[in-house]
């Protein structure tokens, strides 16, 4: 082989230069930070709904912008991890993960800690649910954690958790640790095809566990927060990287292509804002494959946003959506515990408006402050910077240093246990609504009188009196939640009377099966509910009450499948069907109460909007049917079964059956609804002969 050629220049003698090597560079796409503006905002418009406000301020589907991060997620992290190793030859997981925890740790922690102390000394009602989610989320796992606890993303109620929107941080974060490692072992194999093969059997194999796993009888958040139900949204971005090599894109291609791109962004975009303008949270499509179908419209979204060729990326760079874009991480950190922590009614009473306007304020206000003085100086290298600057100073200088380390240091840790031992100290407050207003008195009881409408026209203008009991009676109650409620807003002298046990279940009656209404709403009884005989059985023997009462009745009035048939309500063979249920519901209270009496149903008037909105409970003849059939079980058995009556203005009252002061959603208690029950209830109890 020839050597060189030697190049002279003067009289010196210079070897041939080396070409330098070609460093591949993922660039700052600003459309990018366009497709987070929209994906957060739909995500806080969603979020807006859960947490108290309606419409024309909410987005039913706006949960779906977190399927749109996931989908970038995925997409950018394998450009930069493949840029590396085509650049170097290896990829670090060591800076991988450092590049991480400084893009993510900091403002996260400062969101907690924030919370935290709020929660402990302002938002006390908050502080014992913190505990455990302040735990989940440090180790990564708050979307297992919400599992494990049962805690349904798309249910509303008091008491939200303040952490519940970790869960995508969670899931992020599960698969940072895993895919790069995954990845190293993909770009070993040198083909890119089986890389990009290999990712989407992964992908498919996600999206038919989803689908599998789904079931229009049960909340799906189990599905929503799995890790590996969610692992194809963040995987179909990486496999964009993978196929599309975005390191490799140039500003100019073919105009049919940049046009066709363009258009294909442009669509997809018009179709994701229809997604999260209509979808509901309980669609069946979306679990069985429709999580996929909106990874794949926001993969495509994310390209031509991305394409330096494509005119889409200039339009959603605008400096209003790259301010938002930029920002997008910090909002989705803040606006969830600042919407929980100022729910309307909870705080000074706002119109609507203005009531939207404070939240997305506050919000903007503390995401930015986060952003400006926590994300972009601890990302930049702040702590770098400080360490040599620390290194440059004089010695006395330097001696200083560790001792306003330590100093720091220290007020941190007495921060931490105070904070602690509020967290650790607090007691877990009800989810069960109590209230509003001062705590109620029976005062003097008196025997109730009967429904205007049943009166006979020579009944007595004036009741008798019933004073305390010389033996307060003791009352087990069983059922469901309307007893819960109940038991929770009592009138403080009720133990001048008698004595309340409660042994409910919550969103459980006696009916074991799948009951559906025509609202669109499903509830699994016999998959939630399957041990409430043995919880009965066991509990009447351990009270031994003088009488147990049975309350049912919102579950009662739907039609049910059983065992795969479908049971229409008021029909021979759902009438049997609950007759042999409550059989087995009276002879459980019997093995331990001297008496059972059955609480005959109110009218319902259910609540649009609420959880207790099923829209059959406000039919007054499917509770008269039922009060039929519980009367006949009574009545079966005099000498062991009595029925009570409940308050008659539920019915005949419109002002007190419609008022939410006296059942929050139409359905369950709240102190006034509670004190008109016993008021017409406990005379009764009383009157039962043992």
């Amino acid at each position: 082989m020839s050597a060189a050629p030697v190049r002279y220049v003067g009289r010196a003698t210079v070897p041939p230069a080396t070409p330098a090597p070609v460093r591949h560079k993922f660039p700052y796409a600003p459309g990018l930070d366009g497709v987070r503006a929209l994906a957060v905002t739909a995500v806080v418009l969603y979020h807006l709904g859960t947490t108290g406000i309606t419409a024309p301020y909410t987005a039913r589907g706006g949960f779906l912008g977190v399927d749109v991060f996931f989908v970038l997620s995925g997409f950018l992290i394998t450009s930069l991890l493949l840029v590396e190793r085509v650049d170097t030859g290896r990829i670090s997981i060591r800076q991988f993960y450092i590049r991480r925890a400084r893009r993510l740790l900091p403002a996260l922690y400062t969101m907690m800690a924030v919370v935290a102390v709020a929660a402990a000394y302002l938002f006390t009602d908050y502080a014992a649910r913190l505990r455990g989610d302040l735990v989940a989320a440090l180790t990564y796992v708050t979307n297992w954690w919400l599992i494990a606890g049962r805690s349904s993303y798309f249910g509303g109620g008091d008491h939200l958790p303040l952490l519940t929107h970790l869960w995508s941080l969670a899931v992020e974060e599960q698969f940072y640790v895993v895919w790069p490692l995954v990845l190293i072992l993909l770009t070993r194999l040198r083909r890119r095809g089986a890389a990009v093969l290999i990712t989407a059997v992964i992908i498919l194999a996600s999206s038919v566990e989803a689908a599998l796993l789904y079931s229009p009888w049960s909340d799906p958040s189990r599905i929503y927060y799995g890790t590996d139900t969610r692992l194809a949204t963040p995987l179909l971005g990486a496999l964009l990287a993978l196929a599309t090599r975005p390191w490799l894109w140039r500003r100019s291609m073919p105009a049919g292509r940049r046009r066709a791109l363009t258009g294909a962004g442009v669509v997809a975009l018009i179709l994701l804002g229809g997604a999260c303008a209509v979808a509901d949270d309980q669609s069946p499509w979306l679990y069985r494959g429709g999580f996929l179908v909106v990874a794949i419209l926001s993969g495509v979204l994310a390209v031509a946003a991305a394409h330096p060729a494509a005119g889409l990326g200039k339009v959603l760079g605008v400096a209003p959506l790259r301010w938002l874009g930029e920002r997008s991480y910090a909002i989705y950190l803040w606006h969830w515990p600042i919407f929980v922590l100022t729910v309307p009614g909870t705080g000074i009473n706002l119109n609507q408006t203005a009531d939207v306007i404070v939240r997305v304020a506050l919000t903007l206000i503390f995401a930015d402050l986060s952003y400006r003085y926590v994300e972009k100086p601890l990302r930049g290298g702040a702590i770098g910077r400080a360490l040599a600057a620390w290194r440059r100073k004089t010695g006395w200088q330097r001696a200083l240093g560790p001792m306003k380390v330590w100093s720091g240091a220290v007020v941190v840790l007495a921060a931490a246990v105070l904070v602690g031992g509020q967290l650790i100290s607090a007691k877990a407050p009800s989810d069960v609504p109590v209230g509003p207003g001062p705590d109620t008195s029976l005062g003097a009881l008196v025997v109730p009188s009967a429904s205007p409408s049943a009166r006979p026209s020579g009944s007595p203008t004036t009741p008798p009196a019933v004073g305390p009991p010389a033996t307060v009676p003791k009352v087990s109650v069983f059922g469901d939640s309307q007893g819960m409620t109940l038991l929770l807003n009592v009138p403080k002298d009720t133990g001048k009377y008698v004595a309340f046990k409660d042994d409910t279940i919550e969103g459980c009656g006696f009916l074991l099966g799948r009951v559906s209404s025509r609202s669109g709403e499903h509830h699994d009884l016999a998959a939630n509910c399957p041990n409430w005989l043995s919880v009965w059985q066991k509990r009447a023997k351990k009270d031994k009450p003088d009488i147990g009462l049975i309350m049912i009745g919102a579950w009662d009035v739907f039609d049910i499948t059983v065992h795969g048939t479908k049971l229409t309500f008021n029909t021979p063979a759902w009438d049997d069907n609950f007759t042999t249920e409550l059989a087995k519901a009276i002879d459980a209270v019997k093995l331990g109460a001297r008496h059972v009496a059955i609480s005959l149903l109110p009218c319902y008037r259910p609540v649009k909007g609420s959880a207790g909105f099923w829209p059959e409970r406000g039919d007054d003849w499917r509770t008269r049917h039922l009060n039929t059939l519980l009367t006949a079980a009574a009545q079966a058995d005099p000498d062991n079964v009595t029925t009570v009556d409940p308050p008659h203005q539920f019915c005949d009252d419109p002002k007190i059956a419609k008022s939410l002061s006296y059942r929050w959603d139409g359905v369950h208690y709240y102190k006034p609804g509670a004190l008109l029950y016993c008021q017409a209830v406990i005379p009764q109890l009383l009157a039962i002969k043992e």
